[in-house]
């Protein structure tokens, strides 16, 4: 009876791995016939009503921490040419803790999961792993240097990575390129960068006057791989939407014949840029209580420090001295 048992138990063992093993051959299928001939992918994050709302409305009282409250996890839509649906991007992330996005937002600890929503929107077939960083400061410790993993599969929120089935891995260069962004990105953690994604900027970063391009090189000849664009805003419409939330727009080129695990992983990249540098931007901050309005024009950027380049409007009524008001324009 005892050694039935345990054959029953080896069997299902066995049979949950073969399960397992097949699933992951099926998925590698599925994201190898996604990205194999991909040259183009339009990523759209989703616009959180309820996120904006509560920030707004903490910013309206001059309570702007309370708006991390309202923090929801992101969302991305990823398009083809052709405006068809290839990927759907969910994110899962503690909303409390020390790593959480109320404390820690935009640096807190996440996984992004990949899915191919037209041929199954259950399991993933990728996802990336970032650990909570000291973001925004001199990307001088390890601590403080931006990093992303991306593996095969649809992983689990709380569960233990796989390095058999790491597809590419992502982290900051020491000193974070100087004055302009950098990410070096390579096949595992520790290898020889495979692809360096490099800004076009110097020294400043984000805002919304403009497109922000990285360009994708081959660390070796320097020859361009592709390229990653944050676009600008087109109408009102798009701006106020900015304005209002953190749903960005990215455009993703990359050389056709690029293999699909390195597509991948500069999907990953391309994530992780936006939560680096444009999470908060265009931030538009209106304080109905001291009638005093901030909008975050873009960032400055010096070793992996990102240091906000804001306008205030400072609107106050006249008293007995004044009968006058006016604006004051100035610049932090």
């Amino acid at each position: 009876s005892l050694c039935i048992c345990i054959a029953s138990i080896k069997s299902a063992a066995i049979t949950n791995n073969n399960r397992y093993y097949n699933k992951m051959v099926e998925n590698k299928t599925n994201l190898e016939g996604a990205l194999k001939d991909t040259e183009r992918l339009i990523i759209k994050q989703e616009v959180e009503h309820m996120e904006a709302a509560v920030q707004a409305a903490a910013n309206a009282v001059n309570l702007d921490a309370l708006g991390a409250f309202g923090e929801t996890a992101n969302k991305y839509d990823i398009f083809t040419d052709d405006g068809g649906k290839k990927f759907r991007v969910i994110e899962t992330s503690d909303y409390c803790g020390c790593t959480g996005r109320v404390c820690c937002r935009p640096n807190h600890a996440l996984k992004l999961h990949v899915y191919l929503p037209e041929i199954d929107s259950q399991h993933g077939v990728m996802h990336m792993d970032r650990p909570c960083k000291c973001g925004q400061c001199c990307a001088c410790m390890e601590c403080c240097r931006q990093e992303m993993r991306v593996y095969e599969g649809e992983g689990h929120a709380e569960s233990m990575e796989d390095p058999n089935f790491m597809m590419g891995y992502i982290q900051q260069p020491v000193g974070g390129g100087g004055f302009s962004p950098q990410l070096n990105v390579m096949d595992r953690e520790g290898g020889e960068p495979i692809a360096v994604i490099q800004s076009e900027a110097t020294c400043c970063i984000a805002g919304m006057c403009c497109d922000h391009t990285f360009t994708i090189l081959d660390p070796v000849t320097g020859n361009k791989l592709g390229k990653i664009v944050k676009e600008r805003p087109e109408g009102l419409a798009q701006v106020a939407q900015e304005l209002a939330t953190d749903a960005d727009t990215f455009t993703m080129y990359v050389n056709k014949d690029m293999h699909y695990e390195h597509k991948g992983t500069m999907l990953a990249a391309l994530h992780l840029i936006d939560y680096m540098f444009f999470e908060n931007e265009g931030d538009a901050n209106i304080d109905l209580v001291n009638q005093k309005c901030k909008f975050k024009c873009c960032d400055m950027y010096c070793f992996g420090c990102v240091i906000p380049c804001n306008c205030n409007c400072e609107c106050c009524g006249g008293d007995d001295n004044n009968s006058s008001s006016g604006d004051n324009y100035h610049r932090a």
